[in-house]
């Protein structure tokens, strides 16, 4: 075993703080027979290292001048190093990957020097000491477990202080190679998705220490994708993201399976920290004068999280690890939107730009609509894992959490809509006549709840083999009340003219003050809407492993079983008004504010105003309400079984898991009965099954001490959604969408082929990989999206349709070097990087009205990726960090017609970070994200190039005060 390195004569970090696992590892624990004399420490870990076969990592700087006791007896190798230290200013930690590591107590140091010229010189005994933090301890842990995974796994480590360097561990998994968000783009504006290597969030697998999460966010719709806003960044240790799979793992991912792993007080030792922190966002330019709610007209917002974690008992058998966290911000977004596009004839008549009629002028836009937005959020909740070692052959473990999310948020939409009359149209520009404009109110009251309880056993035998038992539960609740008020005015001589030759498309009106006058309009519509909606997973599983971990040589076995119950419901609650015509001059409120991209005053709803002089005059319309109340109802539970063996064979340089996986699913849903449009009290039950044998194959061979090759080929599943099988058809009026459900989906079968290169430094800072994946999905499921025009309006129709076929080929290429040679002065072994770029290429073939139609590209799927920082070590463990992601366009729906297809269009965010160790136990850092005042667009057509949307978001400050004795 190679136990510390040495460059230029200079002593080197060769080792990386632990990797968060619950209790040791068996080969770190397992009693041998050790026997040592007495001698310097670090010959002493060397001899317990070839004796034990485990990796004992340590800096020669932290060992030097310290004497070892002779040791004589059976014992493990934990325990064996715990005795070498005892006395000393050392600590050990065990590791994810198997190794142990011995550092000074409380920091973990490097010593560097100048260069070869000041190692020669007087001064050459003085040798700058800097804590290793920040970026540098992430890129150091991610290289040492990805080294050490046996597929191709990439980890995502929090540093020091806890931190991920981004405020949501959605966020944070964005900087992960082939990693993107997505965000919901009406409504629960804080909701975060993560999509792995371009496929749908849909179709990840997300678990906290191996048991499934479930989620009802996006308006309780069903769906499997699991909202990571609403876990904060300091609750898992290390989140681990599977890209390549083997039978032990769920079947029902084809993108990745994140894997959220919790901290563990048997990691090293006690930890304590406390982080206040202040934000401030450049963007409030939307007035909060009638905002409901705890809005407050502020830039401004903070918060306070905390770590404690301790080991307890006459032999520290007992572990305690207690998370907290409390975070609340205000902030103003604008979503400017042309909705909507017409391509006309010569003649001015609608058509397709297919057709041999088309005038070939640019599409004509049907609406104009300024979205702004109010919002104030909270972020509260926590975790407590007690645990329970006796010896080093048993560990057991209780987890629970609760994460709550509190968002009030008021929109505000001038709206211009139904353009007709088409005039004096030339390539980019023409005029519209405004039959309807409207002042729409709606305040959401957004609360989502996660909690859930984890308990696990495992005990290891004294023939490497392991037995795990782990169960858990775990529900998400989703409450919205929604309160919806518009007003109406139908001009009769006001026009809009448009120009499109820019990006995005600007219009002048012909009548701006008509729109101030509050006496032309009169109350369209007025309801209250509360969505209710609950999700619960249980499920218990038994694993039982024989000679199967890492850094085992021959034969070995691992098998197991287990059963998830999932279940979704979803309750509406609908309360319709009927309208009065009422006029707007009651209820009506001037901002005395133009919006961004807008141009003109805008006039809006005072909601108290209208709760005083109007509601009180309305009545209810029984029947619709009533109907209504069922639209949205559903019903759906699913129950999957599983069992899996694998078997493996290794050398000292090749390792094969061959795997079979049995998977098994039942699923029922009950969905409201509509006769004519009008949704009875009853409900139509369907159910259904299928069951799949799923093979899989990885293997693992070293070229060389630096260089290993991967390969790994998988069969996995794509679930359907609930909301994809269980959804009645529902209208909304507001933005203009019809959904409905399909229950004759089949699940997804996808193919999966990887292969990876990876290269590691000799002295452990840094890592190359270049990799290849395919996927071959049969039965995909997308989203067809087709416009109809009903009442003058057109409105999209969603439903969710079995394509053909998807494919799905992508490259990943990394980089992470914390000491970039070559760099002179003051740069030298001071200033790191780390890159990963993806590239994807897709393609997908799906019927409309039974003729075949080819897509290049799935939903969901980002052609390009990207993630760059540069991070330069400051003294006393600080840090100056400058990162950059990039995504590509991506489909977030699929239209009948390419140019009707829709989606986010490419952006980057610049973020930069500075921290600084001010006195021993406190740490200050400043962080701006957004940094170059980035917007969020959406698009339509093929290449997404027509802008369908803007939405302004600003920049965002964060300033933290650490507390970390």
């Amino acid at each position: 075993m190679q136990l510390s390195l040495y460059r230029s004569g200079l002593p080197a970090l060769v080792a990386a703080i632990a990797i968060g696992l619950s209790a040791p590892s068996q080969a770190q624990t397992e009693a041998i027979s050790i026997s040592t004399s007495i001698q310097a420490l670090d010959s002493a870990l060397n001899a317990i290292a070839q004796q034990s076969g485990v990796d004992i990592l340590f800096s020669p700087t932290d060992v030097a001048g310290q004497q070892a006791p002779a040791l004589n007896g059976e014992m493990s190798a934990l325990q064996a190093v715990q005795m070498l230290i005892a006395g000393t200013p050392l600590e050990v930690v065990t590791t994810s990957s198997r190794a142990l590591i011995v550092r000074r107590k409380e920091m973990l140091r490097v010593a560097l020097a100048a260069d070869a010229a000041a190692a020669t010189s007087s001064a050459a005994s003085e040798v700058e000491e800097v804590v290793v933090t920040g970026t540098a301890l992430q890129n150091q842990e991610a290289v040492a477990n990805r080294r050490n995974s046996l597929t191709i796994v990439d980890t995502l480590t929090q540093d020091d202080t806890g931190d991920l360097a981004d405020k949501s561990l959605a966020d944070a998994l964005s900087r992960v190679s082939g990693v993107s968000t997505m965000q919901v783009l009406y409504g629960e504006q804080e909701s975060q998705y993560v999509a792995v290597r371009g496929i749908t969030p849909d179709l990840n697998y997300v678990s906290v220490d191996g048991i499934g999460m479930i989620s009802v966010a996006n308006q309780g719709s069903g769906q499997r994708r699991i909202d990571l806003a609403l876990i904060p960044s300091q609750a898992a240790r290390t989140t681990e993201v599977f890209k390549t799979f083997t039978a032990d793992l769920d079947s029902g991912a084809i993108g990745g399976i994140i894997n959220i792993v919790p901290y563990s007080a048997f990691d090293g030792d006690d930890k304590f920290y406390v982080d206040t922190f202040a934000s401030y966002s450049t963007y409030d330019k939307v007035p909060g004068g009638n905002s409901p709610g705890g809005y407050d007209d502020t830039p401004w917002g903070g918060g306070i999280k905390q770590l404690w974690s301790r080991r307890l008992g006459s032999n520290d058998q007992f572990g305690v690890v207690i998370s907290s966290v409390y975070q609340q911000r205000t902030y103003d977004e604008t979503k400017r939107n042309p909705n909507g596009r017409t391509y006309y004839t010569a003649m001015g008549a609608a058509t397709t730009p297919i057709s041999p009629d088309y005038n070939g002028y640019d599409a004509a836009p049907q609406a104009f609509v300024s979205y702004d937005f109010t919002s104030f959020v909270e972020n509260y909740g926590g975790s407590a894992l007690l645990e329970f070692s006796p010896s080093s052959s048993w560990y057991s473990s209780l987890m629970l959490y609760d994460y709550r999310q509190k968002e009030d948020q008021t929109t505000n939409g001038p709206t211009l809509r139904a353009f007709t009359g088409l005039s004096d149209q030339t390539q980019h520009t023409g005029t519209l006549r405004i039959p309807d404009a409207r002042a729409i109110f709606w305040y959401d009251r957004f609360e989502t709840e996660s909690r859930g309880i984890i308990f696990k056993s495992r005990y290891e035998f004294q023939n490497e083999s392991r037995l795990e038992f782990r169960t858990g539960y775990n529900d998400n609740t989703f409450d919205n009340p929604e309160n919806l008020v518009s007003y109406q005015y139908k001009p009769t001589n006001s026009f809009v003219s448009y120009d499109t030759s820019g990006d995005s498309v600007s219009f002048t009106l012909s009548d701006p003050q008509a729109l101030m006058v509050p006496g032309n309009y009169s109350l369209y519509q007025a309801t209250d809407i509360t969505t209710s909606a609950k999700g619960e997973s249980a499920e218990a599983r038994l694993d039982y492993s024989l000679n199967f971990d890492p850094d085992s040589l021959g034969w070995g076995l691992k098998a197991g079983l287990g059963l998830r119950d999932f279940n979704m419901e979803r309750d509406l609650t609908n309360i319709t008004y009927n309208v009065d015509k009422s006029s707007l001059a009651l209820a009506a409120y001037d901002p005395h504010y133009t919006p961004w991209m807008w141009g003109y005053p805008v006039l809006w709803v005072d909601y108290d105003a209208y709760n005083a002089y109007v509601r009180p005059h309305q009545t209810v319309n029984t029947a619709t309400s009533a109907s209504s109340s069922l639209s949205s109802d559903y019903s759906y539970d699913e129950t999957v079984t599983y069992g899996y063996v694998s078997g493996t064979y290794a050398t000292e340089s090749t390792r094969v898991i061959a795997g079979l996986r049995a998977d098994s699913a039942d699923y029922q849903a009950d969905v409201p009965v509509s006769l004519g449009g009008v949704f009875q009290n009853a409900f139509q039950h369907y159910s259904g099954d299928y069951a799949y044998l799923l093979p899989s194959l990885n293997v693992l061979h070293d070229l060389s001490d630096q260089w290993r090759l991967k390969a790994g080929y998988s069969r996995t599943l794509g679930r359907p959604a609930p909301e994809d099988i269980a959804q009645a058809e529902t209208r909304n009026d507001t933005s203009f969408t019809i959904g409905r459900g399909n229950p004759t989906l089949a699940p997804r079968i996808a193919d999966n082929i990887d292969l990876a290169l990876e290269y590691y430094t000799e002295n452990g800072s840094g890592m190359v990989s270049l990799g290849g994946f395919m996927k071959k999905i049969k039965d995909d499921i997308y989203e067809l999206k087709e416009e109809q025009l009903i009442d003058g309006f057109t409105y999209v129709v969603s439903t969710p349709m079995n394509a053909n076929e998807s494919k799905l080929r992508g490259l990943e290429f990394q980089y992470i070097e914390n000491s970039l040679p070559g760099m002179p002065g003051f740069l030298a072994g001071k200033l790191g990087a780390s890159i990963n770029v993806s590239r994807m290429w897709g393609e997908m073939d799906y019927i409309v009205d039974g003729a075949p139609l080819h897509v290049d590209r799935l939903l969901f799927q980002r052609d390009w990726l990207a993630n760059g920082a540069l991070f330069y070590q400051l003294p006393r463990g600080g840090e100056v960090r400058v990162a950059y992601n990039y995504g590509d366009e991506y489909y977030d729906g699929i239209g009948a017609s390419p140019w009707l297809h829709r989606g986010p269009q490419e952006r980057g965010q610049l973020d930069f970070t500075v921290r600084y160790r001010v006195l021993d136990d406190w740490i200050v850092k400043l962080s701006a994200v957004n940094l170059l005042d980035d917007n969020l667009n959406l698009g339509y057509g093929e290449d997404l190039s027509m802008r369908r949307a803007e939405m302004k978001k600003g920049l965002t400050f964060y300033f933290n005060i650490i507390y970390k004795p």
